[in-house]
């Protein structure tokens, strides 16, 4: 649903993983984080501009650790993008939602370049 941001358990992510063929952008946020809080509506507008090619998700790190150990997440919020359920690129801290799309639309343009197991053998630079 544009303009709202799925959240998801460890156990619910993995599972959409393995069976989502789309672009995913997962963002691991926490309740007391105040960036979090001032890149809400940054993540939302570039998940609107974006459309149905992407699914954005978002993880709670203080109730989830699973991912947030298994990524090496260490602080918030933290970004991780996946193209046919293997990680290939994120950013850490605020991303604005031209950066955060045009990355989106570049691992969408080069995604022959991320088949499994494959990180993206380009420099992302959010442009687009």
């Amino acid at each position: 649903m544009a303009g709202e941001i799925k959240d998801v358990s460890d156990e619910l992510f993995l599972d959409l993983l393995r069976k989502e063929k789309r672009f995913i952008v997962l963002e691991f946020w926490s309740p007391g984080c105040s960036v979090c809080k001032e890149v809400e509506p940054e993540v939302i507008k570039a998940q609107k501009e974006l459309g149905p090619d992407t699914l954005f998700m978002r993880i709670n790190t203080d109730h989830n650790t699973q991912l947030a150990s298994r990524y090496q997440i260490t602080g918030t919020p933290t970004f991780v993008y996946f193209c046919k359920g293997e990680k290939v690129g994120g950013a850490i801290g605020y991303i604005n939602a031209t950066v955060l799309r045009n990355t989106v639309k570049d691992l969408i343009r080069h995604s022959a370049s991320c088949p499994q197991g494959k990180r993206v053998s380009y420099e992302m630079d959010g442009y687009g």
